[in-house]
C-alpha cells in the first residue's frame, strides 16, 4: 500500500476554531504541510500567530481582506494570494460588510526521523 491512495478521512484531521468572528478549520494536513480554510465575519481581525511560526501561503476566495505588516498593506481581492515566510509578524483584517474567505498553506518543519 506503500504507493497506493492514503486516503484520511475527515474526522482524522479536521479540528475547528473560532474566536472573535474568525472561522478556522483544518482540511488538509500531512507531515510538513497543512491547509486551512478560514472564514472571517466582518469587522473581524486575526494575526500571525493564528498560523503559528511557519511559512504561509494565503489564497482568497471570497470578500476583500486587507494584509499587514509593520511596513506594508495590501487589500487583496478573490484570486489574489500573498506568501510570508516563517518569521513574519502580520495581521489579517475584514473592514468589509461581507464575510471574506481564504485558504492558507503552512509549511510545516518535517518531523525528525527517529
Amino acid at each position: 500500500m506503500a504507493n497506493g491512495l492514503k486516503i484520511v478521512r475527515r474526522e482524522q484531521s479536521a479540528r475547528s476554531r473560532q474566536h472573535r468572528g474568525v472561522l478556522s478549520q483544518v482540511i488538509y494536513e500531512r507531515d510538513g504541510l497543512e491547509i486551512l480554510h478560514t472564514e472571517m465575519e466582518s469587522g473581524s481581525v486575526c494575526d500571525s500567530r493564528e498560523f503559528g511560526d511557519f511559512s504561509s501561503a494565503h489564497y482568497v476566495i471570497d470578500g476583500t481582506p486587507v494584509f499587514r505588516t509593520a511596513r506594508e498593506c495590501a487589500d487583496l481581492m478573490p484570486g489574489d494570494s500573498v506568501v510570508f515566510s516563517g518569521e513574519s509578524i502580520y495581521t489579517i483584517s475584514n473592514g468589509a460588510p461581507a464575510r471574506s474567505v481564504f485558504l492558507s498553506v503552512l509549511f510545516k518543519p518535517r518531523t525528525a526521523e527517529v
